[in-house]
């Protein structure tokens, strides 16, 4: 077909050396008449193939493009006589099978074809990767737009200097809007300072003003706003100052968190920390105060049954011995639970920070057996102790917790087998200390093991319980406290105690204590 000239000089010259795609169609029949060389470059498909298509690029479009084109006639109709240009994108498929999106500007000339009214010609630019590009950006948008909304924040944008701020939509419902309402995010100074109630005003702008004259690169703080919906909120402000090539602020991007459940839940906590802090105090002093009271009508009992066996002890009868004794036997089994009531009162009071004082446990275990030696040599135990350590502690609850763990090793024993008990220490390894959730970061790990009768499955999570008892009296003595005591004490140690036990085969107590600083 003829092409336009200018002085002397082929247009089509002209059209090859721009880089987009160009090509011309007939109106509204949209055979092909003229393409340039970008757009086999760009679409890969040549003369060849046009021929082979009726000179059609229709083969190249879905059906979804197709019927967009059907609706554009109308609007190329408009422009058939003003010279003006109209612009849309058209999906395209590459001769390789690969999605192409093309930006096109079309005009509709005057044809030079006798036979064709009208020419459209297309100068279409790739924008697949700009497109791509910006859909992964609205992508993100809409993620962040819905995190904002799940987590009940928003952000917010500030150039130095400006006199407004730009707000996100999340930040918008924060606050109880509607982000639809707002034709511009860009809201002022003024807008944000409303909401805060006034007395938290001043603090508030101090707090910026100084972040940014201070020109820190980071800060937080927090307070609290009445939203639109006149509902009272909690925020929890972050910011980000960011530095010019001269070291000057030039914006502030920042985040407005809605933390009001979680303020809210704190402040309950505190409440029901504080209430159940009381309720054990009171607790407390009523069990000292009570064994205490106890102790000297205990006596009196105690000194007056010992007082009829020797004035009386003539004129008793079988009988009357019986009964004395069972009266001593009680007293002795009440005077034995009101002192570990005593002892646990004051284990419970005594929850304060570690003292400075180190304890060698080699000597502490020593002076246990020791107190235990009676019992030991009646019972023909072995006591084996491999090296101990030498912790931060309280020494009087560290004697009493190996005390009432040897005592038991040797106490709950078959009557025909001697006791044996092993007590060995390790260094507990990171698993487990942080499978136990524990507050330090090297802790000892000591073993206390017995040739016991052990202890049954369903029991075990009672064992630490006050006054629970697996055995009668008849069986083994106990008031049921002396585990209870043992927990507690290790609570006041920051650590933990666990028990491995299989019936008829022998227990053992793990303690985890803290490394001496």
């Amino acid at each position: 077909m003829p092409l336009y000239q200018r002085d002397n000089i082929p247009l089509d010259k002209f059209i090859q050396l721009i880089p987009d795609l160009v090509y011309i169609q007939e109106f509204p029949s949209k055979k092909i008449t003229f393409i340039n060389r970008k757009f086999s470059v760009i679409l890969g498909y040549d003369k060849e193939d046009l021929i082979r298509n009726d000179f059609s690029i229709d083969f190249a479009m879905s059906q979804q493009e197709l019927d967009r084109w059907a609706l554009r006639i109308e609007d190329l109709h408009k422009i058939i006589n003003t010279g003006e240009s109209i612009e849309y994108n058209i999906e395209l498929k590459h001769k390789n099978g690969s999605k192409l999106i093309l930006r096109h500007r079309s005009m509709v000339l005057r044809s030079q074809n006798p036979e064709s009214q009208f020419e459209i010609l297309h100068i279409a630019e790739d924008i697949t990767q700009l497109q791509q590009h910006n859909n992964l950006i609205l992508q993100q948008k809409n993620q962040l737009n819905e995190a904002e909304k799940i987590f009940k924040y928003g952000s917010w944008e500030w150039y130095v200097g400006a006199e407004t701020v730009r707000w996100s939509d999340g930040l918008l419902e924060v606050f109880g809007y509607n982000p639809h309402d707002f034709e511009s995010k860009d809201l002022t100074f003024g807008f944000y300072q409303k909401h805060i109630p006034e007395h938290e005003r001043e603090y508030t702008s101090s707090i910026s003003n100084q972040s940014v004259s201070e020109k820190k690169t980071y800060y937080e703080f927090e307070h609290s706003i009445i939203d639109a919906k006149g509902e009272y909120k909690y925020l929890a402000i972050k910011g980000k100052c960011y530095l010019d090539d001269n070291g000057e602020v030039v914006k502030v991007l920042g985040t407005s968190a809605d933390i009001t459940q979680i303020k809210n839940y704190e402040v309950a906590l505190e409440e029901k920390i504080k209430e159940l802090f009381r309720s054990n105090q009171d607790l407390e002093q009523f069990a000292y105060i009570a064994s205490h009271d106890l102790q000297e009508p205990l006596r009196k009992i105690t000194a007056f049954a010992n007082k009829l066996i020797e004035r009386c002890a003539d004129g008793l009868s079988e009988e009357g011995h019986f009964f004395i004794d069972r009266i001593l036997s009680s007293s002795d089994r009440m005077k034995s639970l009101i002192d570990n009531l005593l002892a646990y009162s004051r284990i419970s009071r005594n929850n304060l920070p570690l003292p400075s004082t180190e304890v060698n446990l080699t000597q502490i275990i020593h002076n246990a057996i020791g107190d235990l030696e009676l019992v030991i040599s009646k019972k023909k135990a072995k006591i084996i102790v491999g090296d101990m350590p030498t912790i931060q502690a309280f020494a009087s609850q560290m004697h009493q917790l190996f005390l009432n763990l040897i005592s038991n090793a040797i106490k709950f024993v078959d009557e025909n087998t001697p006791p044996q008990v092993s007590i060995s220490a390790n260094v507990a390894s990171v698993e487990e200390i942080l499978k136990l959730k524990l507050v330090e970061n090297k802790y000892w790990k000591i073993s206390i093991s017995d040739n016991g009768i052990g202890i049954e499955d369903e029991f075990k999570e009672h064992i630490f319980t006050m006054f629970h008892r697996i055995h009668g009296n008849a069986e083994f003595e106990g008031t049921g406290l002396g585990l209870a005591i043992c927990k507690k004490i290790i609570e006041n140690h920051f650590g933990a105690i666990l028990v491995e036990s299989n019936q008829n085969q022998g227990t053992t107590f793990t303690l985890f204590l803290p490394f001496k600083p």
